[in-house]
């Protein structure tokens, strides 16, 4: 939030959506990593189609974010479910992957029936990506808090439009900048997308670890404090 302070643009939502969106995009994750192999395996309109799933879903997320933020972050059993989901869900994934590493079999997109339909996929995952719904009502929260962002005018329209392009726009940076090193390297990532989604995943089961090891410590001192 303090990096937003220094470099967020006021009265401009639509850029303000673009760079909170953009930042969120970029770094490595599991949908950019597919994102990246759709890209290799069947070319840029693909990868269009399944960003533009990830996107419609991220509208109807920021629509309903935008509304019940303050609502969201105060249900601690719901987010605790989203947390414990998303746990068993990177967790589930990353078995299955370490299940298949030293095998001949190397994971393709080719060998999902989903990966036909690059738009549905995109819907799917994203539709599964509950992290999404604390990580947006606490930027929300912070917007309206430092009226950054008017929740009674169209700002917040103006916002999601921004969100959108940055979410469309980051993806295909790391699409296409992903494309570039392997080609140039002359690396064929499906010989490695075994390991790299095992590590990817078991990665980010140990992150949502780590940040529900957090939160019941704070509310653990929180508690000591009060009964002080």
């Amino acid at each position: 939030m303090k990096l937003l302070d220094k470099i967020a643009p006021k009265k401009n939502p639509l850029l303000l959506g673009i760079l909170i969106s953009l930042m969120g995009s970029l770094p490595l994750g599991y949908i950019n990593v597919i994102g990246l192999q759709i890209l290799l395996e069947q070319g840029n309109w693909a990868t269009v189609s399944f960003i533009s799933g990830i996107v419609f879903i991220e509208f109807f997320v920021l629509k309903a974010v935008s509304f019940g933020a303050k609502w969201l972050v105060e249900q601690k059993k719901l987010l605790l479910f989203i947390d414990v989901f998303t746990i068993a869900f990177f967790t589930g994934i990353a078995v299955y992957f370490i299940s298949n590493i030293g095998n001949d079999k190397n994971f393709s997109l080719s060998q999902l029936q989903l990966a036909q339909f690059p738009f549905i996929l995109g819907l799917l995952l994203n539709s599964l990506n509950f992290i999404q719904w604390p990580y947006w009502s606490g930027i929300y929260i912070y917007l309206f808090r430092t009226k950054k962002l008017d929740p009674h005018c169209h700002d917040n329209s103006i916002f999601i439009m921004g969100a959108m392009i940055g979410t469309l726009a980051g993806m295909l940076i790391f699409a296409h900048t992903g494309k570039y090193f392997l080609v140039e390297n002359k690396i064929e990532i499906s010989k490695y997308l075994n390991p790299i989604f095992a590590a990817l995943f078991l990665f980010l089961a140990g992150i949502q670890i780590t940040k529900v090891y957090v939160k019941h410590q704070k509310t653990k001192n929180t508690q000591t404090i009060s009964n002080n």
